[in-house]
């Protein structure tokens, strides 16, 4: 019979685990559930941005009756967080938390074939914004990695159905399987995710009042100002489930045809979401995700 252990203790970043819920064992799986109450959070207010994105544009001598680009936008960006501006800094590295599960145990015999090992993370709680929750600027990233084998990145996003909502549900998903030939020994196990202010989607955002106008810098700002205004954007996680689970070939299979598919929606829609930007008209967010 196949059997899955976990001889040691999990683990988070310091100062961010919440309440870990015993975990759920059986023969074939572990699962952990972790309540992150506050300890998982950002939010992100735009007029704190502003104002300091202000002042380095008068600071350097030409640049706000330039042209404005987006590789001139990621170097504008990159001189705010270098010159130590908390506001700038705090936002770009936003907020990252890893769930480690430590010397996991396998004995994965059942068949010829072997089995395999499936790592997943499960992650829900709320996606706000004070201008609507369709003007999406933050963005979030999340991904499995078994053993130094990672996995294809996965996603956090909000679920809009009605535009304009300040708040909705948040839902995050990460998934990764390796393969098993018998009895393994797995050091490490760990479950990533992170969410940060999304520096082109700020950009898109902008831009988009210009309908794809050439603009420079101050009109940049103006357009900043008049769309973002007294914004703020927030997301927090509020509960995980992270389950390690063995399955056979085609279980996996068909899990990762989901998950493909899964991916494919999300990425896909922030794709179009980023083609049509110019084509929007006055008074409608640029960037909608559709979920």
């Amino acid at each position: 019979m196949a059997t899955i252990t976990c001889v040691e203790t999990t683990t988070a970043l310091a100062h961010r685990l919440g309440a870990v819920s015993p975990p759920v064992r059986t023969t074939d799986h572990l699962t952990f559930v972790v309540e992150y109450a506050e300890a998982f959070h950002l939010a992100v207010a735009m007029t704190a941005l502003y104002q300091p994105l202000r002042e380095a544009l008068a600071q350097l001598p030409g640049w706000a009756s330039a042209t404005a680009t987006r590789t001139g936008w990621q170097h504008l960006t990159a001189y705010l967080d270098w010159a130590g501006n908390p506001a700038w800094t705090a936002a770009l590295q936003g907020q990252t938390e890893r769930f480690a599960i430590s010397q996991v145990s396998v004995d994965a015999t059942q068949g010829p074939a072997g089995l395999w090992l499936c790592g997943t993370a499960d992650l829900h709680g709320t996606w706000s914004a004070s201008l609507g929750v369709d003007l999406v600027v933050l963005s979030g990233t999340t991904a499995v990695t078994l053993d130094g084998t990672p996995s294809l990145p996965g996603f956090l996003a909000p679920a809009v159905t009605v535009v304009g909502e300040e708040h909705v549900p948040l839902y995050g998903l990460a998934q990764g399987s390796t393969w098993l030939g018998g009895r393994e020994h797995l050091s490490l196990v760990t479950f990533d995710a992170s969410v940060a202010l999304d520096l082109e989607r700020v950009y898109l955002a902008v831009a988009g009042i210009f309908y794809g106008d050439t603009f420079t810098w101050q009109e940049f700002l103006e357009g900043w100002e008049a769309l973002f205004d007294d914004g703020v954007f927030g997301v927090q996680i509020q509960r995980a489930t992270y389950t390690l689970a063995l399955r056979s070939a085609a279980q996996v299979a068909e899990a990762e045809r989901r998950y493909a598919a899964q991916l494919h929606d999300y990425f896909g829609t922030q794709e179009e979401d980023y083609q049509c930007q110019g084509e929007r008209p006055p008074g409608q967010h640029a960037l909608v995700a559709r979920h």
